[in-house]
């Protein structure tokens, strides 16, 4: 199975390590899909003690919605968090120039969408509708088309940002365009909203 995620340049030790927890991952998708989420939970939570991002993220996800384990939004947000600063950090260094390939894949890109999905439902963290445009707008614009959903409709009512029907058309047409259109926005391609 090919692995999810790209060990970072470290020691030798390190790189094990790093392998070591990325088969934890790969035990816990399996488990997951064979509805074992009591030993899936224990894989991704080794990961994630591992300091694994992709272990961090299904963790968090895990915890959040009590597949497998007790249920706790706060440390599940907290998990969410630290995923998304690997990917952010990541592809910060990338942007710089000083990462030589994008190492913030879809995965990681998710951890930043379910942090705008917790912070808009308030699980883990305050309710917060602009901190959820926020993180919605990252993942978007990293291509997520979940995540352009959300922040089209962020525009589309307002929702921690100033209504605005152009931006809400744009993200609705840019998800659209992934296969993930929403039925009855046909909307979205009067000219009169553009079509960049």
């Amino acid at each position: 199975m090919r692995s999810l995620s790209s060990p970072p340049a470290h020691s030798s030790w390190q790189t094990n390590r790093f392998l070591e927890a990325d088969e934890w991952v790969q035990k816990g998708i399996q488990y997951h899909e064979k509805g074992e989420l009591e030993q899936a939970t224990l894989e991704f939570q080794r990961a994630a003690k591992a300091e694994l991002p992709l272990g961090m993220f299904l963790y968090g996800l895990s915890l959040r919605h009590g597949w497998g384990c007790k249920r706790s939004e706060r440390t599940a947000f907290r998990y969410l968090q630290k995923s998304a600063e690997h990917a952010i950090f990541d592809l910060q260094t990338f942007l710089s120039g000083r990462g030589s390939k994008l190492i913030a894949n879809r995965e990681l890109v998710l951890a930043i969408y379910e942090l705008g999905v917790s912070s808009r439902h308030g699980w883990g963290c305050p309710k917060d509708k602009k901190q959820a445009f926020y993180f919605f707008k990252i993942a978007a614009d990293l291509g997520d088309p979940d995540a352009q959903n959300e922040l089209a409709q962020c525009y589309h009512h307002g929702n921690g940002v100033k209504k605005n029907m152009t931006l809400a058309a744009k993200y609705y047409r840019k998800a659209d365009r992934q296969g993930r259109g929403i039925v009855g926005n046909s909307w979205i391609y009067k000219n009169k909203y553009g079509d960049s």
